[in-house]
């Protein structure tokens, strides 16, 4: 096939070595396609500047192969930009494009999304997202139960975001009602607000989850050996009980910016949450990771509830918020 602009032929031989042979560190790379080290590290970067290829998450000093939609793309627009008259070009890097991006879809059809998928580790979850994130052409609904989200993740998922709004995908995504107090997070929810994201906020939320078209269910799982784990599900019966866990809460979250109207005596979704989570017996530390705050934060919080109702202990402040009708 044609060579996209911007690629040599040593370039695609890493990219696809990468991708169809799972080779991931430049010794492997340069063993496999009988090259010098040097000549593919020289393509490695070539890569990693299209965005063809990412440092791995799991494995430092190997690779793993991004959807060429997502890297030559950008490539794409930039020429756009700056010389109408290479369209002639632009439309043969299209053309590699889409047979790359046909292969790429291949590789991820072998691992199937029908019934469930495991996902183990940031690299396969990641690259499971990018795909989901492409196929997607109506709806994403998301829960995120963290009040933090990392710098990385961020960046990766703005681009991801903005081609999918730009589809006309609609966004529905719930926080914890804490991402107030955190600079960075709030800052990214923002900028998917401003894009005609629809964000609400709960002050605590089940699990990790993503919705794409109804069709398909990604679930946060734990770890395993240190590593995050995730579930694809894409079960009809499990599309449906998960969209209307979601649903659910949904309908009892406040839009983001929008204070929540106080409930019995005076309590916030977060001071109420926090109550009902000591009358079940929860311990601080538990409570501080439902509700995405500090330790520090939540012992705080019990203070002051205390000191509102007048109890000098855990256990009757639970008594007093019952008989209060706090509960």
């Amino acid at each position: 096939m044609d060579l996209p602009v911007g690629l040599d032929q040593d370039s695609l031989a890493v990219y696809r070595a990468v991708l169809l042979h799972q080779e991931q560190a430049v010794p492997a790379l340069a063993k496999h396609l009988a090259l010098p080290e040097d000549r593919v590290r020289v393509a490695v970067d070539r890569l990693i500047g299209l965005s063809l290829l990412t440092p791995s998450w799991d494995q430092p000093g190997n690779f793993r192969a991004v959807s060429p939609t997502l890297g030559l793309e950008v490539l794409i627009q930039q020429e756009q930009r700056e010389l109408a008259d290479r369209q002639w070009r632009i439309e043969q890097n299209r053309a590699a494009l889409a047979a790359l991006a046909a292969e790429y879809t291949a590789q991820g059809e072998a691992g199937g999304l029908t019934g469930t998928e495991r996902l183990v580790g940031m690299d396969q979850i990641r690259t499971r997202l990018e795909m989901l994130s492409e196929d997607c052409r109506s709806e994403a609904l998301a829960i995120h139960p963290s009040s933090i989200l990392s710098e990385e993740g961020t960046k990766a998922a703005q681009p991801l975001n903005q081609r999918a709004l730009d589809r006309g995908v609609r966004f529905r995504s719930i926080y914890l009602d804490s991402i107030t107090k955190e600079r960075a997070t709030l800052e990214y929810v923002r900028w998917v607000r401003e894009r005609g994201g629809e964000i609400r906020t709960a002050p605590s939320l089940p699990m990790r989850l993503l919705i794409v078209d109804n069709r398909c269910v990604v679930v946060g799982e734990g770890t395993e050996d240190g590593r995050p784990t995730a579930l694809v599900l894409a079960n009809r019966t499990m599309v449906t009980a998960m969209t209307a866990l979601f649903e659910s809460y949904w309908k009892h979250a406040t839009r983001l910016g929008v204070p929540a109207p106080p409930g019995d005596g005076g309590l916030t979704p977060q001071e109420r949450e926090l109550i009902r989570l000591l009358a079940s017996g929860a311990k601080d530390d538990a409570i501080a990771r439902a509700l995405g705050i500090g330790l520090r934060t939540e012992r705080r919080m019990v203070a002051e509830l205390s000191e509102r109702i007048g109890a000098s202990s855990r256990f009757e402040l639970g008594a007093k918020a019952a008989r209060a009708g706090w509960l």
